[in-house]
């Protein structure tokens, strides 16, 4: 069952939070992306790279996902509501009140719109961790490279950053291994804020309205007053 949070303070707090998560991946300028370097993969024994390997071809074989999701960040604010995911490059998270946030990529563009204050926030939506789970094709250690892998009870935790811009952030999924099944993830941007989604009762390749990744943009209706 989902749980309203009761403080709506800590609900406002999840939002620029987000948005940090959101940037993690975003491209550096060039200097800062020079000053990062570049990323090196993590030495895995055989048994770990085909767990890899198994948690890559799992995420390609799930074309859409529904899931109620949980989030938490480490400055203590707290969201539900409810994940979809289309690839290539769609998905909506729907927050429930009293976090007046929705985020919706079309395919192109990563909206982030927070509703109780009318703004909106646009960002080329590969360029996100949001973006990497919606990829065509999930392809590890090619621009998300592996520097962490741990298996341990059941679970796998992949840790990710982009290639080129290491210093960004991260991303660390988290899997259970029987069966395999994307059970959260975390960013941890480059001030070392760490947002943390949790998903449940996660459902895969089913149809999903066309509609949920239509982004309505409020910026177009002020343009025709």
């Amino acid at each position: 069952m989902i749980r309203h949070s009761s403080n709506r303070l800590a609900a406002r707090l999840i939002v620029p939070i987000l948005v940090c998560a959101l940037l993690a991946f975003a491209p550096a300028r060039a200097e800062e992306s020079s000053a990062f370097g570049t990323a090196t993969p993590a030495v895995l024994s055989e048994d770990e790279a085909r767990w890899l390997q198994r948690a890559e071809d799992y995420f390609n074989t799930i074309d859409s996902m529904r899931a109620v999701f949980f989030q938490t960040s480490s400055e203590g604010g707290t969201a539900e509501g409810v994940f979809y995911l289309r690839r290539p490059g769609r998905l909506r998270v729907e927050y429930l009140p009293p976090t007046p946030v929705l985020i919706v990529g079309d395919g192109l563009l990563l909206h982030f719109h927070d509703t109780e204050l009318g703004q909106v926030n646009d960002w080329p939506i590969f360029d996100t961790p949001l973006g990497a789970l919606s990829s065509e094709e999930v392809k590890f250690n090619d621009d998300l490279i592996v520097t962490e892998f741990r298996r341990r009870s059941g679970t796998l935790a992949i840790t990710l950053v982009k290639q080129e811009d290491p210093g960004l952030g991260s991303l660390t999924l988290f899997f259970s291994e029987a069966p395999m099944e994307l059970k959260q993830w975390k960013v941890i941007d480059a001030q070392g804020l760490v947002t943390t989604v949790a998903l449940l009762d996660a459902e895969t390749n089913i149809t999903l309205d066309n509609g949920l990744f239509v982004f309505d943009d409020p910026r177009e209706a002020r343009r025709d007053r």
